[in-house]
Formats: C-alpha cells, sequence, structure tokens
C-alpha cells in the first residue's frame, strides 16, 4: 500500500494591492460546505427532486447504500485471464486508488482532516493461475475484505484469450478468523453475478454490486462486478473498464448516482461525475467530485472522532440533509457552486488520468498538486471622517488568473481528411453567443443524408463538458434530427438542431436559459465533435473535433429576461376542465417501476399555466388495476388523501410554468379507463413581495427568491437565516457564524486596530464596511484582508 501523500504546495501571487497572497487552488478557493443535519439544505436549494420543477437549481446525490462497516478499507482485485491481463490489473487498481488518493485530496481541500486521518484503503490484486483448459487450478479463497472488485465479461471471448464464463472454480469468502462465509459459483461470470439474488445491476451498464452480510467480525462485503474488459480501451466500448469500476466502487463506498439513469431525473446533473451514468467530460476518465466526499463522510462519520473530543460516539454522526430522500434512501443535497473535482484546479477536464496502456507497470497519478486559479483583490470604495467616526466600505473578491474571454462569437476550422469518413469529417465551426441562445453551424465534409430513415452517425456540440447530441433517431416518423443532451437523457425542443445536406452543416440553437437550468454559466467552452451511434441510440466512440484542441471560449453578454413564467393574475378566479381521458390493458404494466420495456406505456399529459394558480389534479379510473398520479413543473407535488377507491389527488401549490401529468399503469389487471380532471386557482397573496406566492412560500414574512423557497441568506454565507445562528454576519462555521479559519477585514487606523469584520468571498465577491471613533486631525488608514491567519491583501489611505 502507498504511504498517504498529503502534500499541498503554496503558489505565490502578486497582488493588485499592497502585500502578497498565498493561496490553496481549487476546490479551496471557492468551497464553502459542507451541509449536513436533516433539512440544513444549502441556500437555493430546495429537497424537491422534480427535474422540472423551476426552482430546483441544486444537486441530489442517493446516500446510504451498501453497509460499508470499518474505515480500514481492504480491496481485493480479481483478474481473468486474457492476453492484457496486466493491463486490466492496473486499470482496475488505478480506479480504486483514484477514489483513495481523491477522497483523501479533496477532504483537506474541504476541511475535513477527521476523514483525511481517519481512513485508508489497502488493494491486494489476484492473477487466477489457470490450467491449459483455462480452468482456475485452485479455488480462490479471501480473507476479510470490504470490497472485493471482479472484472468479468458480459460477452464470453471478445478482447480476451479465455472465455472467463467458463470459469467454474468458486469463490470463497472468509472472515479474518478463517471461518467460510459464501461461495459464489463461477465469479467471472457476469450471467452467475445477474442469476444470484441481491445483485444490483444499475439500468443497462455491464456491472453491478451485490453485498454479503458476513456477521460478527467479517462484516459487510460489497462486491463491484463490472464486465467491460476493453477490447480497444477509449476506442470502442460503450462502458469503459475504468470508469466502469470507479462507478460500481463508488456504489460499495455506500454512494448512490445524482440523478441520471433508471431512477432519475432528480433536476440539474452533475453529468461529471463519477457516479452520474454519462460519458461526460468528453474524452477523459472521471474522478471524484466533492459531492462523493460528502457522501462518503455521512457513512464514515460513524466510525472517526468527527468532532475531535478524543473518542468515537454518537456526537460525531453525520445526517444527510435530506434524511427523507424518496421514502427508501437519503439524500445529500448541493449548491453547484460547491461542486469541484479531484484536479489540480477543481475543473472536471483536469481529472488525473490513468495509464491504460499496454506498458507493464505504467499508473497514473492520482494525488493533484493544487494550483492557484484566481487572486485576491481588495478595493477600497468610500473613506472619510465625518462627526468624529471613521467609516470605511469596500469590496473583497476573487478573480480569475487567467484570462476570460471578451470576444461572443468565433471561428475555428478543422483540416480535412482527418476522420474516418467524409460524414463524420469536420472542417469547421462558427459559434456565436447571444443573450438568449448559444448559436453554431458545424461544417462537415458531408453530412450524413436524413432520408435514409436513421443516422448511425451524430454530430454534436460540446457546450463546458456537456454534449448535445443530433441525430436521426431509430424509429423516427419524419427522417428529422433530434437533440439529446447525452449528460441527462433529455430530448431538446424540436428545431435544436437542423441538417443541411446541400451546404453540409449543422446548425445548433441551444437557449441559455435550458444552459442555466443545468448549471452551465458563461464562458463557455465550445467545440463540435463527430461520432458513431448504434440502432438503440447508444453512442459507441468519438472521431472527429473541431477545434482539435478544444480552444474555442467565449463570453457572453447578459442573460436575456426570463419569458417562460406565466403572468400574476389580478384577481382570485378557479377554472376546472377536463385535461384528458386513457385507457391501460394488462401488457401495459410497469409494475411500478416506470420504464420496463422499449416502449413506455406510461401516458403524459401536458397542463398549460396562462396565470400563475394552483392546480389540483384529480386521476379517476375504472377497472381492477392500480395507477400512480405524478404532476411535475411545479413548486412541490402533495398528494391529497381521497375517500373512496380508484381515485388519485395531487396539489402544486404554485404553477408559473407549464406542468406535465404522468399516469402510471402500475398494475392493470384488467383493461382500465382513465379521466384526468384539473382545478386552477390563481395565486396573488404575497405578503413580503418577494414574488413567492405566500401558498409556496416556507418565509411568508421575509423576502427571499423562489430558489430557497422564498428564505433569505441575508449575509450570502449560504446558510437560510432561519438556520443561521449569526444571520447579519458571514461565516463559514456549521452553524453560519464566523471562525477562526474563515476570512475577515480588519481596519488599523496609525497602526492600531479599530474595527472588523467577516466576510465570505469563496462563492464570490463581498461587501464590507467598517467604522470606529477617530480623533481630529490626519490618519494613516489601512485595510487588511485576512484567510484565516493569512494576510492576501492589503490597501492604505491617508486621511484627513
Amino acid at each position: 500500500m502507498n504511504a498517504r501523500r498529503l502534500l499541498l504546495p503554496v503558489v505565490a501571487l502578486a497582488l493588485a494591492v499592497l502585500g502578497t497572497s498565498s493561496a490553496l487552488g481549487s476546490p479551496s478557493e471557492s468551497y464553502v460546505g459542507p451541509h449536513f443535519g436533516n433539512g440544513h439544505l444549502p441556500a437555493g436549494c430546495l429537497v424537491d427532486r422534480d427535474p422540472i420543477n423551476p426552482d430546483n437549481h441544486c444537486y441530489h446525490m442517493k446516500v446510504g447504500l451498501n453497509a460499508l462497516d470499518s474505515p480500514k478499507v481492504d480491496v481485493d482485485v480479481l483478474i481473468p485471464v486474457s492476453p492484457a491481463a496486466e493491463r486490466d490489473m492496473r486499470v482496475a487498481t488505478q480506479a480504486v486508488q483514484m477514489w483513495d488518493d481523491g477522497l483523501h485530496y479533496l477532504a483537506d481541500q474541504m476541511g475535513l482532516p477527521w476523514l483525511v486521518k481517519g481512513f485508508d484503503m489497502d488493494v491486494r490484486t489476484h492473477e487466477i493461475p489457470v490450467d491449459e483448459a483455462g480452468q482456475p487450478r485452485d479455488p480462490i479463497h479471501l480473507v476479510d475484505p470490504e470490497i472485493v472488485v471482479v472484472v468479468s465479461n458480459p460477452a464470453g471471448g471478445i478482447g480476451i484469450g479465455i472465455d472467463p464464463t467458463a470459469f467454474g472454480s468458486a469463490l470463497g469468502l472468509y472472515d479474518d478468523q478463517g471461518v467460510p462465509c459464501t461461495q459464489v459459483p463461477d465469479p467471472f461470470s457476469m450471467s452467475s453475478w445477474q442469476a444470484r439474488e441481491g445483485f444490483d445491476q444499475h439500468d443497462d451498464e455491464p456491472g453491478g454490486t451485490y453485498v454479503q452480510d458476513c456477521g460478527g467480525v467479517g462484516g459487510n462485503v460489497c462486491f463491484a462486478v463490472n464486465g467491460a474488459v476493453d477490447p480497444a480501451t477509449g476506442a470502442s466500448d460503450f462502458f469503459p473498464l475504468f470508469d466502469l469500476v470507479s462507478h460500481e466502487f463508488g456504489h460499495c463506498l455506500t454512494l448512490g448516482h445524482v440523478g441520471d439513469g433508471a431512477d432519475g431525473p432528480w433536476g440539474p446533473t452533475p453529468t461529471n461525475d463519477i457516479m452520474a451514468y454519462s460519458t461526460d467530460p468528453p474524452l477523459i476518465n472521471k474522478c471524484v467530485s466533492t459531492l462523493d466526499v460528502e457522501g462518503f463522510a455521512l457513512r464514515m462519520s460513524n466510525y472517526l472522532d468527527v468532532n475531535a473530543d478524543g473518542h468515537v460516539s454518537h456526537h460525531d454522526l453525520l445526517v444527510p440533509n435530506d434524511e427523507l430522500g424518496d421514502g427508501t434512501s437519503p439524500f445529500q443535497v448541493q449548491n453547484p457552486a460547491d461542486h469541484h473535482y479531484a484536479s489540480p484546479t477543481g475543473d472536471p477536464a483536469d481529472c488525473p488520468q490513468a495509464d491504460q496502456s499496454l506498458v507493464p507497470g505504467a499508473e497514473g497519478d492520482f494525488l493533484p498538486k493544487p494550483v492557484a486559479t484566481t487572486r485576491q483583490r481588495l478595493r477600497l470604495g468610500e473613506a472619510a471622517i465625518a462627526d468624529g467616526r471613521l467609516h470605511v466600505h469596500g469590496s473583497v473578491t476573487r478573480v480569475p488568473l487567467a484570462t476570460q474571454p471578451t470576444a461572443f462569437s468565433a471561428r475555428a476550422t478543422d483540416g480535412a481528411g482527418d476522420a474516418y469518413s467524409p460524414v463524420t469529417d469536420l472542417e469547421g465551426v462558427h459559434v456565436k453567443v447571444t443573450r438568449t441562445a448559444v448559436d453554431a453551424v458545424i461544417d462537415a465534409t458531408q453530412v450524413w443524408p436524413v432520408v435514409d430513415g436513421t443516422s448511425p452517425v451524430a454530430y454534436s456540440l460540446t457546450i463546458d463538458g456537456r454534449r448535445l447530441d443530433s441525430f436521426v433517431p431509430t424509429g423516427g416518423t419524419d427522417d428529422q434530427p433530434v437533440v439529446m443532451d447525452n449528460g441527462t437523457g433529455y430530448y431538446l425542443p424540436k428545431g435544436t438542431a437542423t441538417w443541411d445536406t446541400t451546404k453540409n452543416t449543422v446548425t445548433f440553437h441551444v437557449r441559455r436559459d435550458y444552459l442555466a437550468d443545468q448549471s452551465i454559466r458563461a464562458p463557455y467552452n465550445v467545440y463540435a465533435v463527430t461520432g458513431y451511434h448504434t440502432r438503440s441510440n447508444d453512442w459507441v466512440a468519438n472521431d472527429d473535433l473541431a477545434p482539435d484542441d478544444l480552444d474555442l471560449d467565449l463570453a457572453a453578454p447578459k442573460l436575456g429576461p426570463e419569458t417562460r413564467d406565466a403572468p400574476v393574475a389580478n384577481r382570485v378566479t378557479s377554472t376546472s376542465f377536463t385535461a384528458g381521458r386513457g385507457s391501460f390493458v394488462p401488457s401495459d404494466s410497469t409494475l411500478g417501476v416506470g420504464l420496463i420495456s422499449t416502449v413506455d406505456s406510461r401516458d403524459y399529459v401536458h397542463l398549460p399555466i396562462t396565470r400563475q394558480s394552483s392546480a389540483l389534479v384529480t386521476l379517476t379510473w375504472t377497472g381492477d388495476a392500480t395507477l400512480g398520479l405524478t404532476v411535475g413543473g411545479g413548486s412541490s407535488q402533495q398528494p391529497v388523501k381521497t375517500n373512496g377507491a380508484n381515485v388519485l389527488q395531487v396539489l402544486v401549490p404554485w404553477a408559473r410554468r407549464d406542468l406535465t401529468v404522468t399516469v402510471d399503469p402500475q398494475e392493470v389487471l384488467d383493461p382500465t379507463d382513465y379521466t384526468l380532471s384539473v382545478k386552477h386557482t390563481t395565486v396573488i397573496a404575497d405578503r413580503d413581495g418577494d414574488h413567492v406566492p405566500d401558498v409556496a412560500d416556507n418565509c411568508p414574512g421575509a423576502r427571499g427568491p423562489s430558489a430557497g423557497g422564498g428564505c433569505p441568506d441575508s449575509d450570502h454565507d449560504t446558510i437560510f437565516d432561519v438556520g443561521d445562528a449569526c444571520p447579519s454576519v458571514p461565516g463559514i462555521g456549521a452553524d453560519g457564524c464566523p471562525t477562526g479559519r474563515g476570512e475577515r477585514v480588519v481596519a488599523l487606523l496609525d497602526g492600531e486596530r479599530v474595527d472588523a469584520t467577516s466576510v465570505v468571498t469563496l462563492h464570490g465577491g463581498s461587501q464590507f464596511g467598517l467604522s470606529a471613533p477617530v480623533s481630529r486631525g490626519s490618519h494613516l488608514l489601512e485595510v487588511r484582508w485576512y484567510d484565516g491567519n493569512t494576510l492576501v491583501a492589503s490597501a492604505r489611505r491617508t486621511l484627513g
């Protein structure tokens, strides 16, 4: 096992004003959290996970999966025989090392010293000896592991010399006393794991997890089973081995998904996260995020001395901020401003990369050296003496070190002939950013002729690492291209992309308000990419890029005004109407899990909202059936208790945009007809005038944004006033109060400290005001900005 490498170099920076500054790289420059404790949400966040709730701006991670029961995590890695067994072993062990180093690095950056010191991983590798027939010579015995990584293959013989599905030997699991716990026949056979009761395969990905409770000393053992031995690493596999091992290993560390896949969507999705299904960021492997660390810290708090009082007790236990979650699992909610990665800059594009070559022994380095990305800037505004008092105002902020783009449009060319075919060969891209959209024209040598009914190629626009794929889908009826957000699986509105087979161009028109909903904001990095699609609309491989160096960064004008909200009515009125009727048959049954086949049998009904209102939706039906009802797009959806059978009601307290009703045929025993009716009541009352009507305002007597449920964060320290012990003084403490490691601005008059105030600049600039009694005459004012005990900037001015 490698010794823990905690090396955080300090980077010296020149200041715009007097003095010098030292700063660690991101995310320490911009991370404020974590926010633990049930209901202790970051300001601007909601527990509601409705993906089309206009105020759901935060990330939601399911936590508490699997009962990892020790901070000392022993990991066994099992690899089947193959011509590339040494490389596959390195890829798998590097995935584990990525987690180990990434968790330690970020925990330190996030101010969690108890986690840095308290947990460790030890990796034990096993290449299984085989006889001439390809069978293991001896049974496989593992002693007291916490996690077992098994690399199988979903299609025997692909990319390997011996079919691992032919392995007949059992995997034997023993506790540290040598007591047998379980036997797993054919451990390298994916089908063997799939047939095992309790195996959790996630959506259609070729992997999953299985937990065995060995009881007593042995405790719980989690198997991370992976079925993606790469025939050509990074070129042709849907699920590259490194990312798949990393993802399944994350589940064994108790982390769930982040809003995409079969159990999502839950709103904005951090698609770059290793616990997301997507292949973002394109072309590179993922790494650990701050959200992953928060989820892992919740479990480790059961075994570590969090409060540093010398012993572990219930006082150390951390609780997720959405403990109720979906009723079966809790969630941890994070503000996107706190979402960073285990890279030198905190950017997912800079994640350390595994060495997946065939060079024996070659490995990546997953412990980043932080690089400063901002510098501190202190600006003095008004500083004057009046009526015997000194009054000082100013601002402190962190500004990017890198030169920021200023142009709103740019063009990049790409040499012809550098792709596998003319239909994937890019010749250039022209991008323009307006107040409302990112517009791009992609030039190709030849655009695929859409009249052929489906396209095996896709033309994609990538914006800040989010790939938007345009293709003609299999089963389409009009031979027209669609655009799918590869990160979330959302289909963008018709007309987002158009193909011109005469000019050989693909034109994108991507609304900036959609990007903002996904926490993608200017400046934008934009590039075009082509790739190959399967008949099931899955991305297979990349081909060409424009520009090749991905170096096309654009500024943007101020985002245009919000146009999607309905107006407020002048008076309270109610309107009732029938919104739709439909029918189901037994074969439509979803068993309550939504999409269980290639055909979605649920019904979707669009409800237009012309005036801001509440909406009471009622579903009634005849026949022997169990139906489900959800209403998305409002402030929340609240089930209403009803009397009688075959009736459901859902109340949306505040709808300001169109709603989507989903009728789910969960269990249909006989042919069933249903009716959907709606009662709209306009909402007007807004006691505090914050444009959040009282029916949806969690703080009706205090002005706050709708994204916070109408509750304010007056001091902008990410703690709602209702939970802030110091609501008028910004602080990074869990209670919202200043701490010794926080930031403060100090005023000195003639060398003597006369006033100080706490500031928080991690999510943006902060204004300050200082005041103190002063005598007549000339005085030298010095204002200092401290980050913890470090002086980062200062400014002087002579007064009087």
